[in-house]
């Protein structure tokens, strides 16, 4: 059911809820007015993905330079409500009030903030300050045929298809992977693709960008991505033989470090244990994660009945790897669309990722419970 949005008002009818003492400030493209009743917010309207603006039907950002006034009134503990409007063609609209998120400010000043709505937007209220615009190109998906027999080229198209090139083009044969040589042919094509497509070695939970050697319970290893902070890591057999060194098997170890932090830190007793996929399929589905965990959109479903998320099925393809080990997810693709899929016959839980925000909005059409969703 549509609901009728709140009417419009002036810029100053919008300040003028600050109360008395009105003082105006503008932090990036946003005019904040700190008065004795309260701080009011007129962000624009606009996809600002990240920045600044309406993010999500809950969350609104700000940002720009320091101003050490508006401190105290963003810390999340202040007594001070926020009123945030929407500035629109014709007024500024009321989005409620909110409240910061997160712990206190620093002492140098006030230069961003993260806002939570009491109450959510409605669609019809969220479409009309961060207006969707209709999905740019993406990229193929005929990658997936492959990725049971030759996962490396599967890795490499994925890769250059779902992440932009970057302003600044490599130079020269310089190595990702801190010069060491006899990699196996994943491994050293993730970082030759890592000098194309930078964004890959940024993932929150990243490959590194030089692997390092250790040594545990199996012997000698090769680190080549860590989880948690290094709570976790990755790591292949080091020096290869003959026998593993085309496609080696992946040793996942929790809690890899000497908790008396001895001058070798890496614990000898900590247990490792292998994955399903060998390193060419393993970095697949390292990359799929890692892809989904750092995409500018997302969504995901509260747990819901397994039949309910029938529909996809026509629209996701199944990428053939077992579910990645850690997280016990299987991965699926469509065009510009990640998905990940958590469950069993009579539960489920989906997350996806986009490169763009609409293509995650036709997912309204199917009426899914959503713990997030960007679109």
């Amino acid at each position: 059911m549509s609901q009728t949005l709140p009417a419009l008002v002036t810029e100053a009818a919008a300040l003028s809820v600050a109360g008395a003492g009105l003082h105006r400030y503008e932090l990036g493209t946003a005019v904040i007015g700190a008065g004795a009743d309260a701080t009011v917010v007129i962000v624009e309207s606009g996809d600002n993905p990240r920045v600044s603006g309406v993010q999500d039907s809950s969350k609104v950002l700000l940002s720009g330079d320091p101003i050490p006034d508006l401190r105290s009134r963003f810390d999340f503990e202040s007594p001070l409500l926020i009123h945030v409007f929407a500035r629109l063609d014709r007024g500024c609209l009321p989005l409620g009030t909110a409240r910061c998120r997160g712990a206190a400010l620093p002492p140098a000043g006030f230069n961003q903030s993260e806002l939570e709505l009491a109450r959510p937007l409605s669609r019809e209220a969220l479409d009309a300050v961060r207006p969707v615009l209709a999905p740019g190109p993406v990229p193929d998906v005929e990658w997936v045929d492959g990725a049971a027999t030759d996962p490396v080229r599967a890795m490499e198209s994925f890769i250059l298809g779902w992440f932009p090139a970057e302003e600044n083009e490599p130079t020269g044969d310089e190595s990702t992977a801190g010069g060491l040589d006899g990699l196996p042919e994943a491994l050293a094509t993730f970082y030759r693709l890592a000098r194309l497509r930078p964004a890959i070695l940024r993932f929150p939970d990243p490959v590194l960008k030089t692997p390092r050697h250790a040594s545990c319970s199996l012997g000698d290893r090769l680190v080549f991505a860590e989880w948690c902070g290094a709570a976790k890591d990755w790591s292949i057999p080091w020096p290869l033989d003959d026998q593993t060194g085309i496609d080696p098997t992946v040793w996942f170890t929790e809690d890899p470090y000497d908790p008396w932090f001895t001058d070798n830190p890496y614990d000898p007793n900590a247990e490792a244990t292998p994955e399903v996929e060998p390193l060419s399929r393993f970095l697949l589905q390292f990359t799929l994660n890692g892809a989904m965990s750092s995409a500018p959109y997302g969504a995901r479903t509260y747990a819901m009945p397994t039949e309910h998320f029938a529909p996809l099925w026509n629209i996701l393809r199944p990428v053939p790897l077992t579910p990645f080990a850690y997280t016990d997810e299987r991965f699926f693709i469509a065009p510009g669309l990640l998905a990940r899929v958590q469950g069993d016959e009579e539960e489920t839980i989906m997350g996806f990722a986009a490169l763009h925000r609409g293509t995650l909005t036709p997912l309204l059409e199917h009426g899914f419970r959503w713990s997030t969703f960007h679109g």
